[in-house]
């Protein structure tokens, strides 16, 4: 699966599937599909709801705001492991509560039911916020305990009676020796000041600092040190009387566990369905339709990458409608968009399952349980454990994995093949090829999808042969030299609201002139240029087409005397 996410650049689209929460973010970072039918609906059920709910809030920013504000706020709260919970554990409980309510509470009641938001732990609720503590701060308060109240009172006046004593301490000090240390703990005072050290020593602390200075400091006195040490046995009653509030805060807190998971839960699901809906407004996504049928209907599906470099060209971009209902070949020019037609599959396949809209008008497929990619690797080679190996070899590795699968897995396989077997002899390539499809179509549990060049293929009864459209003049003008007639391809809403396959004949005789006009135009533009004259579009293949490599050549600016030359050739081949 992750080489054909990586074929399909689909890790770049899943990148934007930022939720808020961190129950959200752990699952994204699983990077897991979905197999279940029943599970899929659900999550787009959930999609649907709150794509429906962000176009309702777009007039009403500060509630949206809110909704990101509370979710980005819950925290994670320990679960399991511990019989008492800590401070900072209550402090997580206490406001994964507060935000989970006052989330709850931005949210239409048809919203809430769908995702199960239910709030029933008032009482814990309010446990957590003795005191007049503020949403999200926790601590110990006085109100949990009147014990606990009168030790404080205790260890606040004895604390009182201690600095009393420390202040008349500097006070006697300032007066008898003139040492200011005004809320300073020591001073560094000159040896000479200290005229009678051993006096001086009744009251302060004085420790040698250099060969010219002393450093001194208040010496405690007895009462105290009386006090210093009441305090602490007061500080450790306050520990045992809070150890038992937190116990005590800790046995509500694991009976209300099963509600704070179920919340959790509800949350997680409300996270993820929100960010997929988010997306779905910002790049028009639809929902898929699932069936069980081996086939996929696609109708003017996006594939988003090349949209956006068709963008940074200023080329006009041609969603896909296409329909693979069996093992299907695709022909084409070479930069027709045959890879674009695989990738485009792929992309969509791999949102879908991921429980994403698609950027396409309608979407129909199947629950695939295994993704294989046949073709050029993307990475290093040592990324793929195939270090040394040529480009054949890693595609028969590739090739022995999938058929392994076919053969033991009934669940149903998606296979793409990019140019297979292009970097060994056509002849053999091609029978190659032709006896990989021929074997797969009469696999029920498998889809498979081939682009290549390898115009030769025996046409298998039980495969479907497609090809690019390509460029215009190019297929008219071979039309005209080779006097076949050239299928103009039309899509017919079928009575699902889907395409189907239609097809027209005619005979097309365009001027020379106009078309050495067009397809001379070179430099840095050929790209828009090809884009211009290329028609990016799946039609029945009759086995006659050739691609258009050389008007291609032409076009990207190869010499034209070898291009005129490589014309002749071709010609007197056909």
């Amino acid at each position: 699966m992750n080489d054909l996410a990586a074929y399909a650049n689909f890790h770049d689209f899943r990148a934007k599937f930022r939720p808020e929460t961190p129950y959200g973010r752990e699952l994204h970072e699983k990077q897991c599909l979905y197999f279940d039918i029943a599970e899929l609906e659900k999550i787009y059920d959930q999609t649907e709801v709150l794509l429906t709910l962000l176009k309702e809030l777009q007039d009403e920013p500060s509630r949206l705001s809110l909704i990101s504000h509370h979710l980005k706020q819950l925290p994670r709260f320990s679960e399991h492991g511990q019989s008492s919970f800590d401070e900072i554990d209550l402090f997580q409980i206490k406001k994964f509560l507060h935000n989970y309510r006052s989330l709850m509470e931005q949210l239409p009641e048809d919203t809430r039911s769908t995702f199960g938001f239910e709030y029933g732990s008032q009482a814990l609720g309010e446990q957590l916020n003795l005191g007049q503590q503020s949403a999200e701060t926790f601590y110990i308060a006085d109100e949990y305990s009147p014990e606990l109240k009168k030790i404080r009172a205790e260890i606040s006046l004895t604390d009182a009676e201690i600095r009393e004593s420390e202040d008349r301490r500097v006070v006697e000090i300032q007066e008898k020796f003139g040492f200011s240390f005004e809320g300073r703990a020591f001073l560094l005072v000159p040896k000479e000041s200290l005229v009678d050290i051993a006096l001086a020593s009744e009251q302060m602390v004085i420790e040698p600092y250099d060969d010219k200075l002393f450093s001194v400091r208040p010496l405690a006195c007895i009462n105290i040190l009386a006090l210093v040490d009441k305090r602490h046995k007061l500080a450790q009653q306050e520990r045992i009387v809070e150890a038992s509030v937190l116990e005590s805060l800790s046995i509500q807190v694991h009976a209300e566990m099963p509600k704070l998971i179920s919340y959790r839960n509800t949350v997680l699901a409300f996270d993820l369905a929100w960010v997929r809906a988010r997306m779905a407004l910002q790049h028009g996504l639809t929902r898929p339709k699932l069936h069980t049928k081996n086939s996929i209907h696609i109708q003017k599906g996006i594939y988003l990458p090349c949209q956006s470099t068709c963008a940074e060209y200023g080329i006009s971009y041609t969603p896909l409608d296409a329909i693979f209902d069996s093992a299907t070949v695709i022909f084409g020019s070479n930069m027709g968009g045959k890879t674009v037609v695989l990738q485009t599959t792929a992309f969509l396949q791999l949102a879908a399952q991921s429980g994403f809209f698609v950027p396409a008008e309608k979407f129909m497929t199947r629950i695939f349980h295994n993704f294989y990619y046949i073709g050029e690797r993307h990475g290093s080679p040592s990324q793929h454990g195939h270090t040394g190996l040529s480009g054949f070899a890693i595609e028969m590795q590739q090739l022995t994995e999938a058929w392994q699968s076919i053969n033991a897995d009934e669940n149903g396989t998606l296979l793409l093949m990019d140019e297979f077997a292009r970097t060994t002899s056509s002849s053999e390539a091609e029978a190659l090829l032709a006896a990989v499809l021929e074997a797969i179509s009469k696999k029920s549990n498998t889809l498979a999808l081939c682009s290549t060049h390898f115009h030769r293929l025996p046409r298998i009864p039980d495969l479907k042969f497609l090809r690019m459209s390509g460029l215009k003049q190019s297929i008219e003008l071979r039309a005209e030299k080779m006097k076949v007639e050239v299928p103009v391809y039309s899509m017919v809403a079928g009575p699902d609201g889907f395409a189907r396959d239609g097809c027209r004949g005619g005979l097309a005789y365009p001027s020379r002139a106009k078309d050495t006009e067009n397809l001379e135009k070179t430099g840095p533009n050929a790209i828009s240029e090809i884009a211009r004259h290329m028609t990016y579009s799946l039609v029945p293949d009759n086995g006659n087409q050739c691609s258009d490599a050389i008007a291609v050549a032409r076009m990207l600016g190869v010499d034209g005397g070898l291009v005129d030359r490589a014309e002749e050739f071709w010609t007197s081949a056909m």
